[in-house]
């Protein structure tokens, strides 16, 4: 009778545990980018892939404990996380797909499950009912904006063609052929600063400053070269950098 009750209790925190680290994981890129940009940085996860099979494997773990367990939720704080769990997945995936450079099937596919775990998670322990409600009829409208947005966002492809740096190496300008399909196209200049914050598991970088935008195919007959530190030569102009 002990090892009964002593395996609940493993089982009921295990549940909760993996509850908050679903949650957890689900608003850890949007919230991160979004306090980034506010101080003019970018933040990027490392590998995107990765993290997006982590998050559909934890959000079909969680799901199925729920579902074992048979768990009621008593705390109405995590009644409400629960009832914003669907919107949140659906921003998540939002994320996911404009941050990405390359959105795998494999990508697509995690996401799709935690958004399904994360809906069924909703209807099992939202509350208030007119919030959830209300979170599951935003969730059904932003369906088709994030796959329309996602489809648009991946035909174009933007390759970086050489990376010239500064003399100090304190900065380095990317030239990028951004080819849009049947939209046309540019050729970017981008400057980035050198320094950068890598956690291993995500890396925080400034703001690239964009200081070229010429016709696309421009690349191939472009002259860039740095005068000095802070000061970018393309085609015969001088472009300064912004400290």
């Amino acid at each position: 009778m002990k090892h009964l009750i002593f395996f609940k209790r493993l089982r009921t925190r295990l549940v909760i545990a993996l509850s908050y680290a679903m949650f957890v994981i689900i608003i850890l890129l949007p919230l991160c980018v979004i306090l980034s940009s506010c101080f003019g940085y970018t933040f990027e996860l490392t590998d995107y892939s990765v993290f997006a099979i982590i998050t559909a494997i934890l959000s079909v773990c969680t799901t199925v404990l729920h579902i074992i367990s048979k768990k009621t939720i008593e705390s109405e704080t995590s009644k409400v996380l629960f009832a914003l769990l669907t919107p949140l997945s659906l921003e998540n995936t939002f994320f996911y797909i404009f941050k990405c450079d390359n959105v795998t099937i494999w990508i697509a596919i995690c996401m799709a499950i935690c958004t399904v775990c994360s809906c069924c998670l909703t209807a099992k322990h939202g509350k208030p009912l007119t919030l959830k409600i209300i979170c599951f009829v935003l969730s059904a409208l932003s369906v088709l904006p994030t796959v329309f947005f996602g489809l648009m966002a991946n035909i174009g492809q933007n390759t970086v063609i050489q990376s010239v740096e500064s003399p100090n190496d304190t900065y380095y300008a990317k030239v990028i052929d951004s080819n849009q399909g049947a939209l046309g196209g540019n050729t970017l200049v981008d400057v980035y600063e050198s320094r950068i914050i890598d956690a291993g598991i995500f890396k925080i970088q400034k703001k690239p400053q964009l200081i070229y935008r010429g016709e696309w195919g421009e690349f191939e007959d472009m002259e860039i070269y740095w005068k000095n530190e802070n000061s970018l030569i393309i085609n015969s102009v001088e472009y300064t950098i912004e400290q």
